[in-house]
């Protein structure tokens, strides 16, 4: 049974032109708008830095495993709001590894009484595939494989907007926009089709209360196939400290619940997804963020505002 549900995972991505999603689903999105949309750089006024894991259909063998390392921020110094942020994606599944490594760059301006940002993605995509591991039986020289290993990199860029106003945010983002094509040895070619994401976040304050409900939403398509998430998360604040739970819903795919807690800039979260398609509730997706914030206000210049000496005899 190992060697067939090996087999058949590589059938469907070791052809001649194999078209692939090739970004990952996290379950917190909405703390990842750099990831999922340049113009998400410096989203948060703040430095803003996280690891992300997340551990996909647990328990069975070859399982997906992405790792996800970012950091964004708006650049101190510098008059106007421009904003920086770098990341590196590694993704394993089964035999095949896929990294990105990205820098985005968001520029801001005020606009309807709130602020809109645009940025742009530039980075490298790299994709190997480790056939030297695969038990392929007495058929060991089938040229539709690869001997040993074989691994390709291709350029690749991305673009995207986001309005954010006091209450709420709107992100529009198109990824891979160049349909990399990243050649794996001499006879096989990985096509990463474009992404499409549109995110959209809330912040509703319960009058009298320490409680805040943030909804977010989250649509990812290359037109071909969809995911939409809509989520509910209440937030506690007491004593400086952040606590916050809530439930997503994915139409047709899953329903995930997370909790997590945000003290002295640190954030800790975790949450697991359940499929709705009958794979088993031992079999969901576990998800491990944490992150650090820290106010680079304190960089900027600022003008020292004083009375003259002479004004004040």
């Amino acid at each position: 049974m190992k060697k067939l549900l090996i087999f058949l995972i590589i059938c469907m991505c070791a052809i001649t032109k194999a078209n692939a999603q090739y970004d990952v689903h996290f379950a917190q999105y909405w703390n990842m708008l750099n990831f999922y949309n340049p113009a998400g750089a410096g989203a948060t006024g703040m430095l803003w830095g996280y690891a992300a894991y997340s551990n996909q259909l647990s328990g069975f063998e070859n399982n997906p495993k992405s790792m996800l390392i970012n950091v964004d921020a708006p650049i101190p110094f510098v008059r106007g709001d421009h904003n920086l942020g770098i990341g590196a994606l590694n993704d394993q599944i089964g035999l095949f590894t896929n990294q990105h490594v990205y820098l985005n760059y968001a520029y801001g301006f005020k606009l309807w009484g709130g602020q809109l940002k645009t940025g742009i993605q530039l980075g490298i995509l790299n994709s190997k595939f480790e056939s030297g591991k695969l038990d392929l039986g007495e058929d060991t020289n089938d040229p539709a494989f690869p001997s040993g290993s074989a691994d390709g990199n291709k350029f690749d860029i991305g673009f995207g907007f986001l309005y954010k106003h006091k209450h709420f945010y709107v992100g529009i983002s198109a990824l891979h926009i160049n349909s990399p094509l990243i050649e794996l040895g001499e006879k096989n070619e990985f096509q990463v089709d474009p992404l499409y994401n549109f995110t959209a976040g809330g912040n509703i304050p319960i009058k009298n209360t320490f409680i805040t409900i943030q909804p977010y939403m989250q649509v990812m398509t290359d037109f071909v196939s969809w995911r939409t998430d809509i989520t509910a998360k209440g937030t506690y604040s007491y004593n400086e400290k952040e606590y916050f739970a809530g439930v997503t819903y994915s139409y047709d795919t899953s329903v995930a619940a997370f909790l997590g807690i945000e003290f002295m800039n640190v954030t800790l979260a975790y949450s697991y997804e359940y499929f709705t398609s009958g794979v088993g509730a031992k079999n969901g997706n576990h998800d491990i963020l944490i992150g650090y914030k820290m106010d680079l206000s304190i960089f900027k210049k600022s003008k020292n505002k004083h009375n003259s000496i002479r004004m004040l005899k």
